[in-house]
């Protein structure tokens, strides 16, 4: 069990630093008072409550919710949900009389020039928390700002105590929780059924609508490369969300580099740190971040991706990425497979947007468990005791599947995505998960489809099904006569006039509460009866082959290629150094393939009987390149 809240804190606009109606933000208040024993207070909050900045502003704006990621030194993420609204200010500027009025009638005193304006500031409701419960944070916030503006008589203090010490989330697998902060509300939370699979909702489907296939694919290439990317929109959920998607798409790896989905403007320098990055930036900031030579920006309000010059994104080979995109294209447009029918039939019902999320994950996880295939054969442990160490033979994983040539298998093996990928995952003996049993049963699958392509669909959305139920485990509790209650403030509440600012909070009656609270909760049994997922052993699944696709052949060049080569080999044989050297570019392009280095291979054989052989300089030079 874990606090589902961690900190409240208001944060306001600092008036004494307002320089010409810009200054910084201010920690109001926060709740509790003192940090965590587990969980310390971060510093510099305020920067991420106003990404584009702390300004006074002429017209009163509506509510706004966001989720800012910080990243504390352990690489454990703490989620900061900020509601932000305004708060009418009067201002009063103060202009000295002018010297040179002064000088000409010294003995007359000429008053200062006061201007009383009506300005609204900004002012932010911010949870902390390390919970990925963005819905839940969004509806906590915004009761307590309806009790606040519609004045419903509940103290602000009881909800914010209630919210702090009352509130316990199982760990993954455990029951629905459901809770109220004292509002006349009902809420409730389900964790997911797996700690480590990543929960989208809709983020995946929302990417790949905003950018396409093709340029949600080149970014997905570009962050499993390990480039620095940034994302450009105007709404900050757009921001989080395709964050959230990109790093999701990567599952088994995780996102180790910078992680930040909104950056606020006032930190904009950290966009030229040489190390990989995911950033999101509001699009005021646009074009400065043009001026960047070796980083990928993507702009999801307009659906373009630019790519600098000196930028080389690679991007998986032959078959593997060409089954990427129809297989997206499959899933997103299903009527394309019977367009060209001369009796088409009726055109299949286009999946719900949370099962179509599901159904592009599932391609991706797909294709990573294509690539990754029979990797867990070449991994070797070295130590047992105190904890397992393992080493990837990676030489020999690439040469046995044939991506030696291929330079986003090499970049993806040299990754720290990959090094975490094997200390996690490398153990044989640990909990599994859905890629677990991916990878054990992706041959037989590939193996039915090459038998029968209508089944590639059904496959993924099997796949798609299982990380539906991870996020909602207990369809059945869903479906029962529960129904969240949550209040929202009516429409235009944020446009009344004479609107009284957010009072403190009484910090004493804060600790009383969370106090009473904590003395009152008393721990669940069926929560603390649940048990971790138990260990087994892992099992290897099928060896690596010399292809991206299991079955496939090996020998898969043309007979005129291999032709070009035997004739190549046979010059050089034959001391005929020019016609060989004609030939030599079609060969270097041949021998990218593996079938082409085992036909070399063999007729170098044939052509030796002996394991000694003489050769000229000539023959040695080209024999060598």
């Amino acid at each position: 069990m874990s606090r589902l809240v961690d900190y409240f804190v208001i944060v306001g606009f600092d008036h004494e630093k307002e320089r010409g109606g810009l200054s910084n933000g201010v920690i109001l208040q926060r709740f509790p008072e003192t940090n965590w024993e587990d969980t310390p207070f971060h510093d510099g909050i305020e920067w991420f409550c106003q990404p584009q900045g702390w300004a006074l502003s002429t017209e009163r704006s509506e509510p706004r919710f966001y989720v800012s990621v910080l990243t504390d030194v352990d690489a454990n993420r703490h989620y900061c949900a900020c509601l932000c609204f305004n708060e009418t200010v009067a201002i009063t500027p103060t202009k000295p009389a002018d010297e040179d009025e002064e000088s000409l009638d010294s003995s007359r005193s000429v008053a200062n020039i006061t201007h009383h304006s009506i300005m609204y500031a900004p002012k932010c409701l911010v949870i902390v928390s390390r919970q990925d419960y963005i819905d839940t944070f969004r509806n906590c916030l915004g009761i307590i700002y309806t009790v606040w503006v519609e004045n419903l008589g509940v103290p602000l203090e009881t909800l914010v105590g209630n919210l702090v010490g009352c509130v316990l989330v199982p760990p993954a697998g455990g029951p629905q929780v459901r809770f109220s902060i004292g509002a006349g509300d009902r809420q409730a939370i389900q964790p997911p059924a797996a700690p480590p699979m990543p929960v989208t909702h809709t983020a995946v489907h929302m990417l790949l609508r905003l950018l396409g296939i093709h340029n949600s694919v080149t970014l997905w290439c570009a962050v499993m490369s390990e480039h620095k990317v940034l994302l450009v929109s105007l709404a900050a959920a757009r921001l989080s969300a395709a964050c959230r998607a990109l790093a999701a798409l990567m599952f088994p790896f995780r996102y180790a580099h910078v992680y930040i989905p909104l950056l606020p403007a006032g930190l904009a320098e950290v966009l030229a740190t040489p190390t990989p990055f995911l950033i999101g930036v509001h699009s005021s900031l646009k074009e400065e971040v043009t001026e960047l030579l070796d980083v990928i920006v993507a702009d999801l309000d307009v659906g373009s991706l630019h790519i600098p010059a000196s930028v080389n994104i690679p991007r998986p080979e032959g078959r593997l990425l060409a089954s990427l995109q129809e297989a997206l294209a499959l899933v997103l447009q299903p009527e394309l497979r019977s367009a060209d029918s001369a009796f088409a039939p009726p055109p299949p019902a286009a999946s719900p947007p949370h099962m179509l999320d599901k159904e592009i994950r599932a391609v991706f996880m797909r294709t990573l468990a294509k690539l990754l295939q029979g990797y867990r054969h070449c991994l070797t442990m070295i130590r047992i005791h105190p904890s397992p160490v393992l080493t990837f033979h990676k030489a020999g994983f690439l040469g046995s599947r044939g991506l030696a040539a291929c330079p986003f298998a090499v970049r993806l093996l040299d990754s720290m995505f990959f090094n975490g990928l094997v200390a996690e995952r490398g153990p044989p003996w640990r909990p599994t998960d859905i890629f677990d049993e991916l990878v054990q049963n992706l041959p037989e699958q590939l193996r039915l489809e090459s038998l029968n392509p209508d089944l590639e669909l059904q496959h993924i959305q099997d796949l798609a099904m299982q990380l539906h139920l991870n996020e909602n485990p207990n369809p059945q509790v869903v479906s029962q006569a529960y129904q969240q209650r949550v209040l929202r403030p009516p429409l235009g509440a944020e446009a009344r006039i004479h609107q009284p600012p957010l009072p403190p909070l009484d910090a004493a009656r804060v600790r009383d509460v969370i106090r009473d609270v904590a003395q009152r909760s008393a721990p669940n049994a069926k929560l603390t009866a649940l048990r971790p997922p138990q260990a087994r052993i892992v099992p290897p699944a099928a060896p690596p082959t010399g292809g991206e696709e299991p079955g496939q052949m090996l020998l898969t060049n043309s007979a005129r290629r291999l032709e070009v080569l035997r004739a190549c080999v046979a010059a050089l044989f034959e001391g005929r150094y020019a016609d060989a050297r004609k030939s030599f570019p079609a060969v270097l392009r041949a021998l990218r393939a593996p079938a082409a280095r085992a036909a070399l291979v063999r007729d170098l054989a044939a052509r030796l009987p002996t394991n000694k052989q003489l050769l000229q300089h000539h023959q040695f030079e080209l024999l060598v390149r």
